[in-house]
């Protein structure tokens, strides 16, 4: 029975083909290694098709969370705004942003971030601040991602 147990901690079951890999054997296990990466890799491309689906759907739903029988299918990603805060803290204190306000606009974390409430407040109220918030803005992409929550609503 300790054989079959020494046996069986040295061996891997490839999930998803039911391959037996020793693990005591490297080209074996090269072979094997190389195999899942290219299965994840496939895998990895088959997920963004259906990913993709999915927010295709939730476009046309008009809806960033499909409620699905037994699930939610939440889609978050697309674009978000995004700032350069030191030059936008340089421009808005020369343009007269009194320093209390800016401390509430530009919030210190590990790194800085715009308050998106705070910058559409003060961009109303001063067309030199306005501008400045335009100057050092600038949309990037961010990943589209589909989480699922079993246990959804329908």
């Amino acid at each position: 029975m300790n054989g079959e147990l020494d046996r069986l901690a040295n061996e891997l079951v490839i999930p998803m083909t039911g391959e037996v890999v020793p693990l005591d054997q490297p080209d074996q296990v090269a072979v094997a290694l190389d195999d899942v990466r290219r299965y994840k890799r496939d895998l990895d491309q088959v997920r963004i098709v259906l990913e993709d689906a999915l927010r295709f759907e939730s476009e046309r739903a008009g809806t960033r969370t499909l409620h699905l029988t037994g699930m939610d299918a939440v889609v978050t990603g697309g674009e978000r705004v995004e700032y350069d805060a030191e030059e936008l803290a340089r421009e808005l204190s020369a343009a007269g942003l009194p320093p209390e306000r800016l401390g509430e606009l530009i919030v210190a974390t590990v790194s800085y971030r715009v308050d998106q409430r705070v910058a559409r407040s003060v961009a109303a109220s001063n067309p030199r601040y306005a501008a400045a918030l335009e100057r050092c803005r600038r949309v990037v992409p961010a990943p589209w991602r589909v989480s699922i929550k079993r246990g959804g609503t329908r």
